[in-house]
């Protein structure tokens, strides 16, 4: 095992703290999500389908279950692409309330708030065999980090991989304390992203 696993136990408890504290916020969300995606339905039939979205992702060297709200129309989206975004969906993306539900895969120790970007099985082998990307061996993937902060900055394929190691090489140089204090300081960063609405 890692020896960095042995520093994340506080980083982990708050996890779990802080995700069911959120859970009211949620199914809020959720219920008015539901609300949206009912009345789309009446007007535009083909809108129809489930609340929640589940796909394969990667974590910590193994594969789970990610929970999205549902943003597209169903049977347009395919395993790691982009499906036809319905009228509801496009409001969920664009202030990333579509991320909400991953409240719960935080909750069943699959993510955590501060990580690496959950990735598809396939694409997580080829970094990690082609790019050496140790990140996505070593931290469980997260709802937010460097990648989501910088996201213009991060499409250019070497800042995304720069930026998912220097989270790695950081941490490994804090002890517990500090790390819950490194991920504080990304979660606050993170907030005037998801205000400037640029889910989409």
């Amino acid at each position: 095992m890692d020896p960095l696993q042995s520093k994340f136990w506080l980083k982990f408890l708050l996890d779990k703290v802080l995700a069911a504290l959120a859970l009211p916020f949620l199914m809020v969300v959720s219920l008015l999500t539901w609300l949206g995606m009912l009345l789309e339905g009446i007007y535009d039939p083909r809108s129809r389908g489930p609340l929640l979205y589940r796909e394969i992702r990667w974590t910590q060297g193994r594969c789970f279950e990610i929970l999205k709200f549902r943003t597209t129309y169903p049977g347009t989206q395919d395993p790691g692409t982009v499906g036809e975004v319905t009228r509801t969906g496009y409001w969920l993306k664009k202030w990333y309330l579509d991320e909400l539900p991953q409240l719960l895969n935080i909750l069943r120790g699959d993510m955590t708030w501060v990580g690496p970007r959950p990735t598809h099985p396939e694409r997580a082998h080829q970094e990690i065999e082609d790019e050496g990307m140790h990140s996505k061996l070593v931290l469980r993937a997260g709802l937010t980090g460097l990648v989501q902060v910088q996201k213009l900055e991060a499409q250019d394929r070497s800042v995304y991989r720069n930026l998912e190691e220097e989270y790695l090489s950081t941490i490994r140089q804090l002890n517990a304390l500090q790390i819950v204090l490194h991920d504080w300081n990304i979660l606050l960063r993170t907030v005037p992203t998801v205000m400037r609405g640029q889910g989409l």
